[in-house]
């Protein structure tokens, strides 16, 4: 059956392999992603991906449709041409966490004045001082809320500008980050781009470092490129980058603090509170839209540093799950996994380890069957991408035991080394006090070393010691859990405590033949999927 060829990439927009993509049998596979695909690329699809490592940008048709279908299987990302912003463009300055800082405004606005001098900023909800400040620097002010995702509404409604940048008030905006934000718009399938937000360089204290540390480490997504997925899932054949991305290691609808949209297609709906924004992304890409984070775009937003706003804030990210539950039925779940490592890890977890790796092998290896299987792929090529998705499966659950079901950990942990003790010490049935000590180490584990590896990778950051850094993240798990709990008993829905399970792993054959009527026939193999591109 004749399918359309895909829609080639639009001329200026360059392109990103992945960095966690391998290229085996010399250069004419390509494998990566998560689930894991493997694509095998004619001849002259080589030299292009070879030509595109060295920095060189798609110049004809069928180098642009060979990108569109590695952007679309995850193997790759849309590296833009910097678009200078002109009157097209509005940027909305919304307070965030608390009273409006004057100080905070003005370097604000005067940062937005010097890079975008033709750019017309807009302020929601501040009076006196404040708006005196807003109108000086040439800014429209906006009467409305002065803080959350009712003012951006307020804001998205009163733009008539084609594209919408939306940032906090003390936000330091990073050289070029507008330029690199709009040159994605070049395609006319992307419907937003979320910004870099790391912290902002500010002194607390050491407990408010430490505070601000543990923000900065859920609101900033890394330094990889990545499509933008509701609830961190797979989409309509839309693949996400490998394990090793960083952007996929952050929780999918933590709060936006930075983000600029195309104005027509973009709905703001205040009733969703933090996760308004994540719902206006998710519902873009539900709308067919494409959605991408950009890390060369860079914003610096100020962190709270009040221990009580971070708890509350874990718990409000835990209870956002229900009313995006609400809105997206069954495919708002919990993590996306594959079956057979879910099995291994929830064996390993009740004690039976070599029960839980052969369930885990056997993924692995049908996994790399059917890498090896579509594309002919070199079987020793195809065990390192089974393996990490084997790697990353177990981190997704743990994560997810962490943050969702922190109250069982927890239980697991007391109660075992409790049992553990009273049988040391009676000495009754030492076997069942040994499974007991096992299962409280297993569940001590997995809620306290990830946040030491954490500290041990921002100690720089952290400040403060690794017991006082495990405390807070526990801490905040806690937090993030019991909100979860509290949010499906509001919504009667268990959607984010359900694991969803994973697509299986797939190949693509690309092959370059001549098309007739403006379609391709695709070469059908087991398990694989082909795409003839136009030469």
């Amino acid at each position: 059956m004749a399918v359309p060829t895909p829609e080639p990439l639009p001329m200026g927009l360059g392109v990103e392999i992945d960095r966690a993509v391998r290229l085996t049998d010399e250069g004419h596979v390509l494998v990566g992603g998560s689930p894991p695909h493997a694509l095998r690329l004619p001849a002259e699809g080589v030299s292009s991906v070879i030509r595109w490592l060295s920095g060189a940008r798609p110049d004809h048709h069928h180098e642009r449709v060979l990108a569109r279908v590695l952007i679309e299987t995850g193997l790759a990302h849309p590296r833009p041409e910097p678009t200078v912003p002109g009157t097209d463009t509005q940027v909305v300055l919304v307070g965030h966490g608390g009273d409006i800082d004057v100080n905070e405004l003005d370097a604000t606005l005067g940062t937005l004045h010097a890079e975008h001098p033709h750019v017309r900023v807009l302020v929601v909800g501040v009076s006196g001082p404040a708006e005196d400040l807003a109108r000086r620097h040439g800014a429209r002010v906006v009467r409305g809320p002065v803080e959350g995702s009712a003012a951006r509404a307020v804001g998205l409604f009163a733009c008539d500008a084609e594209f919408v940048a939306f940032l906090d008030i003390g936000a330091e905006p990073g050289p070029g980050w507008l330029h690199t934000a709009l040159g994605h718009f070049a395609d006319p399938d992307v419907g937003a781009v979320v910004p870099r937000t790391p912290a902002a360089r500010r002194c607390h204290g050491n407990l408010g470092m430490a505070v601000a540390a543990l923000w900065a480490l859920r609101s900033d997504r890394g330094a990889d490129p990545a499509p933008v997925l509701p609830w961190g899932h797979t989409h309509r054949g839309t693949g996400r980058p490998a394990p090793p991305n960083e952007h996929g290691a952050s929780v999918p609808w933590e709060p936006i603090r930075a983000l600029v949209v195309r104005r027509e297609p973009a709905r703001l709906d205040p009733d969703l509170g933090s996760v308004a924004e994540v719902d206006l992304l998710w519902a873009l890409v539900e709308r067919g839209w494409s959605v991408r984070y950009e890390p060369r775009s860079r914003v610096r937003v100020p962190m709270p540093v009040e221990l009580g706003a971070y708890l509350g804030a874990r718990w409000e990210s835990g209870a956002a799950g229900a009313p995006l539950a609400r809105r997206y039925g069954r495919r708002a779940t919990g993590p996306q996994v594959a079956l057979p490592a879910l099995a291994g890890v929830a064996l390993t977890a009740a004690g039976r380890p070599l029960a839980g790796l052969t369930a885990g092998a056997v993924g692995a290896v049908a996994t790399a069957g059917t890498l090896c299987a579509g594309v002919a792929l070199p079987p020793v090529d195809a065990v390192r991408p089974a393996s990490v998705e084997l790697a990353h499966t177990a981190r997704t659950v743990a994560r997810e035991a962490r943050t969702t079901w922190w109250p069982v950990l927890a239980g697991v942990a007391v109660g075992g080394a409790l049992a553990w003790a009273r049988e040391r010490a009676h000495g009754d049935d030492l076997r069942r006090g040994r499974r007991a000590g096992r299962r409280a180490l297993v569940a001590g584990a997995v809620l306290t070393v990830p946040h030491l590896a954490s500290w041990r990778r921002r100690h720089g950051a952290a400040v403060v010691g690794p017991l006082a850094w495990t405390a807070l993240s526990v801490a905040g798990d806690a937090a993030c859990s019991l909100g979860t709990w509290w949010g499906v008993v509001r919504s009667g829905s268990v959607a984010p405590l359900v694991p969803r399970s994973q697509p299986p792993a797939s190949t693509t054959s690309v092959e370059s033949q001549q098309v007739k009527g403006g379609s391709v026939v695709p070469l059908r193999k087991p398990a694989s999927t082909s795409f003839v591109s136009r030469r």
